[in-house]
């Protein structure tokens, strides 16, 4: 499942896009006071001044983490500040990375995928798969 923080927002997205439009207005009307224009701000951030001065509306969408990230980071903002406004928590901010997949499960998916393998064969180690993971329930602890 591919979740993104506007899964586990904790307010209505229009009242997140309100607060996200006053957090971006004073975030550059703080940047205007240290002297940087749009032009700065665009090389700064690496956010166009077009999306940055939409972002100050409430009309719309919400916009992707990763931009508003980036935002932060080039006006030297914490990114809760920008998280807090969204109405989303600290664990929903960061893509989470893939778990590490066992060497023994990544050589079954290489042969499942190989054309030189029988469907025979492949047939089998998925029958197999699905017996084992039948085996062991969640609640029952491995080796009881």
């Amino acid at each position: 499942m591919n979740r993104t923080y506007l899964d586990g927002m904790t307010v209505a997205p229009a009242v997140a896009r309100a607060r996200f439009a006053r957090f971006v207005e004073r975030a550059l009307r703080d940047a205007r006071g240290r002297g940087m224009t749009d032009k700065d701000i665009h090389s700064a951030t690496g956010i166009p001044p077009s999306t940055f001065h939409r972002w100050q509306g409430t009309d719309g969408g919400l916009p992707k983490w990763e931009k508003v990230a980036a935002f932060c980071a080039g006006l030297e903002i914490p990114p809760a500040a920008a998280a807090a406004a969204l109405g989303i928590s600290p664990s929903q901010r960061e893509p989470q990375p893939e778990p590490t997949l066992d060497p023994d499960l990544a050589r079954l998916g290489r042969l499942l995928r190989d054309p030189n393998v029988s469907e025979a064969e492949k047939q089998a180690v998925r029958h197999t798969i699905r017996m084992l993971a039948r085996s062991h329930r969640v609640d029952e602890p491995i080796g009881e």
